[in-house]
């Protein structure tokens, strides 16, 4: 069974339970994944049969980023003729290349554990940043997680909502990290079929203690519904100390492979203009690439290749398709 979503109680808490604080996947799609395809479907792409990325003619739909110094660079301009996709070692052939100019669904999600390097009022504060970066239109959810995620507010893109639940970082417990990722990709972004840009900013240093959920099903459930991860890292807490690989990888390389495999990015947690990076990044340098797959079975992982054909460019995706299970 997987973890389950429960939701924090507070006299400040401004969208209160109406019924048990734990709430059961379904409850959870019926608040939230529910909401974001209904309040959100007139800002997404052409509605589509399945998730983004798929439809019915075989075409596949791949988020790329256009990674710039700061956010006061110029606007990107992308085309078919400046990058190259190899998919499962093929060079395909691009039907199109343009910019996403919807509104984000983006989830903060934060490591509430007992160990964890940050302190609350830290947290709170690197929320307050992000909130403040926000684009019109974008909308944010706050989740903490240690044994389990709560939700400290619901996806909103109204202000004072966030910032009041910003109040509501608490620690405690033990950082289930595999299985809050996994949770916020099934009920928050899998069922949102109309919403283009997904985004998980994730406070941590990468550490998971007592997943049910191996390392490898999170991310590949990342890569699935086409979620971005942001991560801002904070100092490892283990020291780079051995870690048994059936536990997963070492916490800078679990960092390493969530934002390389997604196409995301990694700040340090102390850096400064790091909401301002990866909301501009989020808001103008992302572009959808469309094109109709030459491979010859896609019910094997397919790694992907992209390269800029100016040198001088920087582009990020995910790294992987993950097999398709008939």
């Amino acid at each position: 069974m997987r973890q389950k979503i429960s939701r924090v109680h507070s006299s400040d808490e401004v969208t209160p339970a109406k019924n048990s604080p734990v709430m059961s996947r379904r409850t959870f799609l019926a608040r939230t994944g529910v909401g974001l395809m209904v309040g959100l479907s007139s800002s997404g792409t052409a509605a589509q049969s399945g998730r983004v990325g798929e439809n019915q003619t075989s075409r596949t739909r791949l988020t790329v980023i256009a990674q710039v110094p700061t956010p006061d660079a110029p606007p990107t301009q992308l085309g078919v003729t400046d990058l190259t996709l190899y998919d499962a070692g093929l060079e395909q052939t691009l039907e199109s290349v343009e910019p996403d100019p919807s509104a984000a669904t983006i989830v903060f999600l934060a490591d509430n554990s007992a160990t964890f390097q940050a302190e609350t009022g830290d947290m709170e504060q690197v929320a307050r940043s992000l909130i403040r970066e926000l684009f019109t239109g974008d909308r944010l959810m706050l989740i903490g997680y240690a044994k389990e995620p709560e939700i400290l507010c619901d996806l909103t893109e109204d202000a004072a909502q966030l910032v009041a639940g910003a109040k509501l970082f608490r620690k405690r417990s033990t950082p289930c990290l595999y299985d809050a990722l996994l949770a916020v990709t099934e009920d928050v972004f899998r069922p949102a079929t109309t919403v283009s840009k997904r985004v998980i900013v994730l406070l941590s240093d990468g550490y998971d203690e007592g997943s049910r959920t191996s390392f490898e099903a999170a991310l590949a459930a990342l890569q699935s519904a086409d979620v971005v991860v942001y991560v801002l890292q904070a100092q490892d807490r283990t020291y780079g100390a051995p870690r048994a690989k059936r536990l997963g990888p070492k916490p800078l390389e679990a960092i390493r492979q969530l934002t390389e495999g997604t196409g995301g990015r990694a700040f340090k947690l102390d850096e400064p203009n790091a909401a301002a990076i990866l909301t501009d990044e989020v808001r103008r340098r992302w572009f959808s690439v469309r094109y109709a797959p030459q491979v010859t079975d896609a019910t094997v992982a397919r790694r992907l290749y992209l390269v800029a054909n100016d040198g001088q460019m920087m582009l990020r995706a995910k790294k992987s398709h993950p097999p398709r299970h008939p």
